[in-house]
């Protein structure tokens, strides 16, 4: 058995800082809580490649003194707490006293302080291979930061990073939740060079949301105000706005950033009784006494623990259900979200149809707008036998058997719920879903036009306005150019505006705003960081945009053109989003049920 021995304090430093540290947007998080704690009424933060060769801090805070700033970058050195009882009333952001040195043992750090007394601040310079050099520093009253090439003496960790984009994304995101509560200060943040986040001091949270929102969503935002004994819930959320992620959707407990489970089922479990889609924007500020909340569960202080979550449960849920209108107007949601979804059945039968085998396909645009009077029915269809030629797709290997395929010669029998296309097929009946199939077929005619570089567009006669928020604007911009490569013709405006003169064919100038929100939902889920991969969801969300929705009545030819093209893509089982395309439900499963085997 090894000896035991006392680590060294190097070692024990990156230790610390594999708790404290984990990317780079972690490293702004803890440094922004230290000059929000100073009292910093404007905090500029610049990067450098998403903040892996330089992070930097400026504050106009209340600086350090000489002996406080050599203090400050020993481990568990703090001002905030002085005895164990502090913990259980802690009111300050920042309180471990791990932050600058942990951060200090994976990188080239250099910390400027001055506290406005004397003659001079104090300027501390660390490297992990040269040591720590100390001189005196003119400066303003306040501190900057810099932390340059992020875990270098440490590359197992650096090999963990994520792309430069990935990395300022997250940052992005950081930087927007600490503006949110602090409607008082000025955040600036800057990257290679360029301003993406200039939020200026507002006079309450309601702007600050506006600012991060975008003043177009002024009127949805809907006030939280709930209180039960010493627990208050405040905030906005958005009624009648949703989006495809809850990346709008911010926790703050005290005025502290947090995940937590119990606030976000109860605001979820609220927002879930009012609609069957999307998840509303959410800002959510908790107020309880410190001693009820325990804030030091995790060294990132991003996760805590309530003495009482029953009665914070409550008042968070009853607080969003209020603002989203109360009971009363949920229930009559729910009972006309019911009522649209029970769709009276008619049938009329059609035989006789063109031609639609793959070759008299190709050449046909799909899915011209139906006549009017055609969409005011809800009809099956009957049609000839399809695709004689070819007898079978292969399906993958791991499909089970009932999944197949099969023979791809049947009839198309008409259309459920006008939104599944209906088969009969030799091995039972097959129920395809309009939209995804679409997706699919879209998307591969995407993919081939961005291969070739020749991307169809459709000039705008006027440019249209996108107006994004301060976080949205500065993802958007990181993915200009992956717009421009499908089909857009795209700039910034000023501040969040951007202009578009082009868009691709086929989508449509109303929903543009809905592609970009994909777009930006897509951007913030991204695991990876190949290019390709980013490319891709841009034209995922491009082919979901432009695909026909379901509960729209297609005729006879279009469901048998979809259903050509769909056998022809890459892959008839699951649009590029990984949703399932086709359910078979075998003919010997039916009989079974009306017990005739």
């Amino acid at each position: 058995m090894a000896r035991v021995r006392i680590l060294p304090d190097d070692l024990i430093n990156q230790i610390a800082a594999g708790e404290v540290v984990e990317r780079p947007s972690s490293v702004v998080k803890e440094l922004i809580e230290n000059s929000i704690d100073a009292g910093a009424g404007r905090i500029e933060i610049l990067l450098e490649a998403g903040g892996r060769k330089l992070i930097e801090i400026r504050d106009d805070g209340c600086g350090m003194s000489h002996d406080d700033a050599l203090l400050a970058v020993e481990r568990h050195a703090t001002s905030k707490i002085a005895r164990f009882d502090d913990l259980l009333s802690v009111a300050t952001l920042g309180f471990r006293g791990e932050a600058l040195p942990s951060i200090a043992s994976v990188s080239r750090f250099t910390l400027q302080t001055f506290d406005g007394k004397g003659d001079a601040g104090v300027e501390i310079q660390s490297d992990p291979l040269t040591g720590r050099t100390v001189r005196p520093f003119a400066r303003d009253r306040g501190t900057t930061i810099s932390v340059r090439e992020l875990f270098e003496n440490v590359p197992a960790r650096r090999k963990f990073l994520k792309s430069a984009d990935a990395e300022f994304r997250a940052i992005v995101s950081i930087v927007t939740s600490y503006a949110l509560p602090e409607p008082s200060r000025a955040f600036r943040l800057e990257h290679n060079g360029r301003v993406v986040l200039d939020l200026i001091p507002v006079s309450d949270r309601r702007e600050r949301i506006l600012q991060i929102l975008g003043s177009d969503t002024d009127e949805r935002l809907a006030e939280i105000s709930m209180t039960i004994e010493d627990c208050t819930a405040s905030g906005f959320v958005t009624r009648g706005l949703r989006y495809g992620s809850r990346r709008n959707q911010y926790f703050f407990v005290n005025g502290r950033l947090v995940r937590d489970r119990v606030l976000t089922h109860a605001a979820n479990r609220a927002a879930d009784a009012f609609d069957f889609d999307g998840h509303p924007a959410l800002f959510l500020f908790l107020d309880v006494a410190p001693e009820m909340v325990d804030v030091n569960v995790h060294p990132a202080k991003t996760e805590v623990r309530f003495r009482d979550s029953g009665k914070v449960h409550v008042v968070v849920e009853q607080g969003v259900k209020r603002a989203l209108g109360g009971a009363e107007e949920g229930s009559a949601l729910l009972r006309q979200a019911a009522d649209t979804r029970s769709v009276p059945l008619h049938f009329e039968v059609r035989n006789g149809f063109p031609d639609l085998s793959p070759a008299a396909s190709e050449s046909t645009r799909l899915f011209p707008s139906a006549p009017a009077a055609q969409a005011a029915r809800h009809v099956f269809h009957e049609v000839t036998p399809l695709f004689q030629e070819k007898a079978v797709v292969q399906p993958p290997v791991e499909e089970p058997s009932h999944q197949r395929l099969g023979a791809l010669h049947g009839r198309v029998i008409g259309q459920y719920r006008l939104s599944y296309i209906l088969l009969d097929t030799p091995d039972g009946l097959r129920l395809v879903d309009q939209h995804v199939a679409h997706e699919r077929v879209l998307f591969d005619r995407f993919e081939r036009m961005l291969a070739e570089r020749r991307p169809e567009m459709q000039r705008l006669l006027t440019p249209y306005l996108y107006e994004a928020g301060a976080s949205e604007t500065a993802i958007l911009e990181s993915h200009l150019e992956e717009l421009r490569e499908v089909g857009f013709e795209i700039e910034r405006y000023s501040g969040g505006t951007f202009a578009v003169s082009a868009i691709p064919v086929p989508l449509h100038r109303e929903r543009i705003d809905r592609f970009f929100g994909k777009v930006i939902d897509a951007s913030l889920e991204e695991k990876g960081s190949h290019l390709t991969r980013l490319r891709e969801r841009v034209v995922a969300s491009l082919a979901c945009q432009a695909a026909i929705k379901v509960h729209r009545p297609l005729s006879g030819e279009e469901m048998s053109r979809l259903v050509a093209e769909l056998l022809d893509s890459s892959n008839p089982y699951a649009c590029p989003h990984g949703r399932p395309i086709i359910v078979d439900i075998r003919h010997i499963d039916i009989e079974k049920h009306f017990h005739r085997r």
